[in-house]
């Protein structure tokens, strides 16, 4: 027989939720809880009195002793869960997360629903397209400097506005079977020890 102090936590009560979080970045554990304003049920109460919310995550997205993926659900994210109290909805769990309809990314609206994009709250995205034909693998800094590597597998850097640095401790290579080309208005090559050119030819 399941304990009386126990049953809430075993769905004899169990009570869903949908709400929004209105804080993700002032949890006192930093395990990635976040405060959810509960519709219907915590319409009044100030943010700062908001109980944490536990988040339910995929196997693949688990963080254990500071190893793994850290979550990322964002402020005004709207959520779907359940009170592990029952009735006394005080101990909310968030399960998963229900886009509305101003959440559509607009790098992804071009090639929907092949295109997948992650993006942060400060600008840097990734994106994944599987768009037969436009294929290709992107990142992005947020002031526009972006790798990619497309559909013929070619890699593409490009910084139009900064300088791109490559540092090493050790020998940087770099193998082609085609030509290799450096365009740029001027070009330096400087070896604080030695230069040595090579030709097959």
């Amino acid at each position: 027989m399941i304990p009386q102090n126990s049953i809430d936590f075993y769905g004899d009560q169990t009570r869903w939720f949908m709400g929004e979080v209105v804080d993700n970045e002032n949890d006192p554990l930093e395990i990635g809880r976040v405060r959810v304003r509960v519709y219907g049920v915590y319409d009044t109460i100030p943010d700062e009195d908001l109980p944490w919310a536990q988040i339910v995550v995929p196997v693949t997205q688990g963080i254990h002793e500071g190893k793994g993926q850290n979550l990322g659900i964002l402020v005004g994210t709207q959520v779907f869960g359940m009170f592990l109290d029952g009735k006394n909805s005080q101990l909310p769990m968030v399960i998963g997360t229900i886009p509305k309809e101003d959440d559509t990314n607009e790098k992804a609206i071009e090639n929907y629903p092949h295109n997948k994009v992650y993006q942060t709250e400060r600008g840097h995205y990734k994106e994944y397209d599987d768009t037969e034909g436009k294929r290709r693998i992107r990142e992005q800094h947020a002031k526009g400097q972006y790798y990619e590597m497309n559909e013929d597998g070619d890699i593409v850097i490009n910084a139009p506005e900064e300088n791109i640095i490559i540092r090493a401790a050790k020998t940087i290579t770099i193998v082609a079977s085609v030509a290799v080309s450096v365009s740029a208005p001027t070009v330096n090559i400087n070896g604080s020890e030695s230069i040595t050119l090579n030709s097959g030819g």
